[in-house]
């Protein structure tokens, strides 16, 4: 379709050139554009392309005007275009017949610019309201049959329409329209990432809207995402509200699952198949004291095999919410480190933590704090060259009501593209699903959606001075999250 900067484009279909020429200057600085074909043949053709806000229809024009306009009314995509008869006062037939083929309105030639200007900002401005009333009534039937909440704002950000389920995620009041969207938002949720959220006004892109974990229910995950539109002649931007904490329950629920078994059955398979291994290749050469050395090595290992077994089920089923869990002590952070660091192999991992913050006490239960540092550890193992980072676990207070957890390693250094996407886990049903993030490896979702449950943020950056990333985790003090207190009643406005 063809751009333009005026207000409205006026499409004429005429032939006499100096009707062409008054037209012109009549419309000269009004914020009407003129586009003009002069005749018949060209006229529907590049009125599909042109898309005007109105056409003017000569009834002096070379050929078969009626025929004309009788073609405009039946083409489907121009058959709601106003059209505009410019015909001789005297001659009333032409006006009859103009009716009978979809006319709008009429013009008396000679014309005279007040009158044009007037009838054409009529016509345009009813037209432009008929337009957006129609897209408006295919929209809200739409979106008042989604499964998803929608809702439409204009574009200072004020909210035109919601449907039920917008209203209920968002909790939004019965006298919900012109209330701000984003301090909405932000009354109710917590969104992440923050810099996503900070640039949506200008730069819309998929964020999460989360309501941290409370005493008395767990976290609530929205998906938003929007879309910038016309809807008549203006501007307005559709946003889509999706309910995903099932599927981010899922989510971690298949990563810890993951997590857990590298991280408990490594080292007893290897004693297990080690043993067994030697038996099979070479039991014709071993000698009964040896065979009975591998056989009690190999129960060994499928005893501490039925051991890490259970400990796995047991730990798939423990509780990482604080309302059904104990929370983690930061002195437990050296211990965690050391059992990690034994089946991934690692052996340059070095724990800072101050004396006085031993005995603080984060909002994050033993198993998720665990889980968070063995994802940070195993990727960071992961994506080093050698598979053998140097890695730097330290703690520190923020303030009276949140603790600083930075982790941070020698290994690859990430893109422009993984900084911004490594948070986000991929729940879309589109059809480009595949379970992952686009161009991503990263086990960092999971420790995104654990500290955001708790009402924590966290910061991915690469090292200044060398290859490698750091993480920082802002982790609240068990005592603040104990005090988070989600608002039960509207947005006052």
């Amino acid at each position: 379709m063809q751009q333009r900067e005026e207000t409205s484009l006026i499409f004429a279909i005429i032939s006499d050139k100096n009707t062409v020429r008054n037209l012109k200057e009549m419309l000269q600085g009004t914020g009407f554009g003129l586009d003009v074909a002069p005749n018949a043949e060209a006229a529907l053709q590049l009125a599909e392309e042109l898309l005007p806000d109105a056409i003017l229809v000569d009834i002096d024009l070379d050929g078969n005007p009626l025929e004309i306009c009788r073609h405009l009314r039946g083409n489907r995509v121009l058959e709601g275009m106003p059209i505009i008869m410019l015909y001789d006062s005297s001659d009333r037939d032409s006006r009859a017949l103009g009716l009978s083929v979809g006319v709008d309105d009429f013009i008396s030639k000679p014309l005279d610019g007040i009158e044009l200007i007037s009838r054409l900002r009529t016509i345009t401005r009813l037209n432009a309201k008929r337009l957006l009333v129609t897209d408006l009534t295919r929209f809200t039937w739409m979106a008042s049959r989604s499964q998803d909440g929608y809702i439409l704002l204009d574009k200072s950000g004020v909210i035109h329409f919601a449907n039920e389920h917008a209203l209920i995620l968002l909790n939004l009041p019965e006298d919900y329209l012109g209330l701000p969207f984003r301090r909405v938002v932000e009354y109710r949720f917590e969104p992440e990432p923050k810099e996503t959220w900070e640039n949506w006004v200008n730069e819309p892109a998929p964020c999460y809207l989360i309501q941290p974990e409370s005493p008395t229910a767990r976290t609530a995950w929205v998906l938003l995402d929007t879309l910038d539109t016309m809807l008549g002649t203006d501007h307005y931007r559709v946003v889509r509200l999706r309910d995903v904490t099932e599927r981010l329950s899922i989510y971690q629920d298949m990563r810890r699952f993951h997590t857990v078994v590298a991280h408990k059955l490594r080292t007893p398979m290897s004693m297990l198949i080690s043993s067994m291994g030697l038996l099979k290749t070479r039991l014709d050469q071993l000698s009964a004291e040896d065979v009975k050395d591998l056989v009690r090595s190999s129960i060994k290992g499928v005893d501490r095999l039925a051991t890490q077994v259970q400990e796995i089920l047991t730990y798939i089923d423990a509780p990482l919410a604080l309302n059904v869990g104990e929370a983690a002590a930061l002195n437990t952070i050296p211990k965690m480190i050391r059992t990690i660091c034994e089946p991934l192999r690692l052996s340059n991992v070095v724990v800072f933590l101050p004396e006085e913050l031993g005995s603080e006490v984060v909002a994050l239960t033993y198993d998720a704090l665990e889980s968070i540092l063995y994802e940070l550890l195993a990727n960071a193992r992961k994506f080093h060259p050698e598979k053998n980072p140097t890695v730097e676990v330290s703690a520190a207070k923020i303030n009276e009501e949140y603790i600083r957890i930075r982790v941070a390693d020698n290994g690859q250094t990430l893109s422009t593209e993984q900084l911004a996407w490594a948070w986000l886990p991929y729940v879309q049903g589109e059809k480009d699903f595949t379970g992952e993030l686009p161009g991503m490896g990263l086990g960092f979702p999971m420790v995104a959606t654990l500290v955001w449950k708790a009402g924590g943020d966290l910061y991915l950056r690469n090292r200044h001075n060398g290859p490698g990333v750091i993480v920082e985790l802002k982790i609240p003090l068990e005592s603040t999250a104990r005090n988070f207190v989600r608002p039960a009643a509207p947005y006052p406005g």
